[in-house]
């Protein structure tokens, strides 16, 4: 059960991350924070989405790894 739990709250934070609109969101410095409390993260891996969504030129690159990376916890759950 507690495993369902858990996939329901990445879930429904994988919604949260696909809704950030673009450069300068605010919300995709907290959800990076946030994606660290859930484990299995690395410091590293935290560090180059926060990286790459702090340019414009590399923003939408950034939002896909950390889409993926939300997904690959999933999986893995």
């Amino acid at each position: 059960m507690e495993n369902l739990n858990r996939k329901t709250a990445l879930s429904s934070f994988l919604f949260k991350v696909k809704q950030l609109r673009g450069y300068g969101d605010m919300n995709s410095y907290s959800l990076a924070a946030e994606f660290k409390s859930f484990g299995n993260v690395s410091d590293s891996r935290i560090n180059h989405i926060i990286e790459d969504m702090s340019s414009p030129s590399t923003w939408n690159n950034g939002k896909s790894i950390f889409i993926e990376s939300v997904l690959e916890n999933i999986l893995e759950n």
